[in-house]
């Protein structure tokens, strides 16, 4: 195999673990990403012992060629020492010419990106960017590249096609299914939580906005259309209204889409986006008098 490996941090918000750097090892055949989140760059040796363990297991082949640029993290002594013992070929690319490592470098801006769209989206706060960087390396697992025109690099990997029919918003408020076993007869059957990743097992990952812990479970209800309200702290939900009008001038019934806001939101009713389409009275009706229920 031929990986390559980039560093990424530190960044100015730690998770709510307390990391400020994640690390990421791609793969040059498959273009496969795996992602770690670690909170100082000395743990990159182990992070990489992790990573070589698994990828040999998981491929059957051995890693054989490892590029990074010339941080220090990648030559200190037991790094050069580990490199030597296993056999591992490490090029180290020319100062200030990132271009060379271009593989990895280009995943770190994909990622970082499609973390700021997730942010701005549902308006959370930078501590969740470990879980953002986390889901974005898990859709691009599942995203074609120009390299792989007919596979994603999931299924040149694991030679199975992934599914993407689980897949949800980012953010998106969750009811969790408490178990009968964890709560008393009056209490509430399910927790409000919020979305931000996915399990191996096919499960989501959520995040318990009052107590900051994750949670792994697949018994959820996603509803794609609330966020979480960080200044109220609860939940926020998008109401969409229809309003039918007739006109008797052009014999056409207009439908209005008016999504708003609850009735607390500051935003001017006039600047919020309608979308209105036009519909022809129907034959039966033209000849029928039609007058207001109000």
């Amino acid at each position: 195999m031929f990986v390559h490996f980039d560093i990424c941090g530190p960044i100015v918000v730690p998770t709510y673990s307390g990391n400020i750097y994640f690390i990421i090892f791609v793969d040059e055949y498959s273009r496969m990403l795996w992602l770690y989140l670690i909170n100082a760059k000395s743990d990159a040796l182990k992070f990489f012992q992790k990573f070589k363990a698994l990828s040999e297991k998981q491929s059957v082949k051995q890693l054989k060629i490892l590029r990074t640029d010339g941080g220090g993290e990648y030559t200190l002594k037991d790094f050069e020492s580990y490199y030597i013992s296993q056999g591992i070929i490490h090029e180290v690319t020319t100062p200030y010419t990132p271009q060379h490592n271009e593989l990895a470098e280009r995943r770190n801006k994909s990622m970082l990106d499609m973390a700021r769209s997730m942010f701005k989206e549902n308006n959370l706060p930078h501590e969740f960017w470990g879980e953002a960087v986390n889901t974005a390396a898990y859709i691009l697992n599942k995203c074609p590249t120009k390299k792989l025109k007919t596979q994603v690099p999931e299924e040149v990997w694991s030679g199975r096609k992934p599914s993407i029919s689980h897949l949800r918003v980012f953010g998106s408020i969750c009811y969790k299914h408490v178990p009968d076993a964890r709560r008393k007869k009056l209490e509430d059957k399910s927790d409000a939580m919020i979305l931000v990743g996915y399990h191996n097992t096919v499960a989501y990952s959520f995040l318990d906005p009052q107590s900051k812990k994750i949670a792994i479970t697949r018994d959820v209800k996603v509803l794609e259309d609330k966020h979480w309200d960080w200044i109220s702290n609860n939940c926020n939900v998008s109401e969409k209204q229809v309003i039918i009008e007739y006109s008797k001038e052009t014999n056409e019934l207009t439908i209005t889409e008016d999504f708003n806001e609850e009735e607390n939101s500051d935003e001017d009713p006039t600047t919020i986006a309608k979308q209105q389409r036009n519909r022809q009275m129907p034959r039966r009706l033209k000849d029928c008098q039609l007058t207001s229920d109000v």
